[in-house]
């Protein structure tokens, strides 16, 4: 397993980004409904997830702080060869939900 990381900085506080956060995982969840399984559990600020999308297994953590969202996570071998785009792609969609716009 190759390791996944991601930071992002934002300026609305940890509750408003949370917020974003759980409402874009339910959208992606009912837009992509039977394409993969997401299990996922809050505590506090920290999200625990379990990602299962075309036989291809990640675990990984979420960190929700007042200045900035962290994930780290897992890639299987046979995507590591794709972990600097999939990090690039995580960065700008993670910068784009947490703009302060709605």
């Amino acid at each position: 397993m190759k390791e996944l990381s991601v930071t992002v900085n934002h300026d609305l506080g940890s509750e408003n980004a949370k917020k974003k956060l759980m409402r874009r995982i339910e959208e992606l969840k009912s837009d992509y409904e039977g394409k993969f399984t997401l299990d996922s559990s809050w505590k506090d600020d920290f999200l625990e997830f379990h990602l299962k999308a075309a036989g291809i297994k990640t675990d990984g953590y979420l960190n929700v702080t007042e200045r900035e969202v962290s994930v780290s996570g897992t890639l299987p071998v046979s995507l590591a060869v794709f972990r600097g785009k999939i990090e690039k792609t995580l960065k700008a969609e993670l910068e784009k939900l947490l703009s302060d716009g709605d």
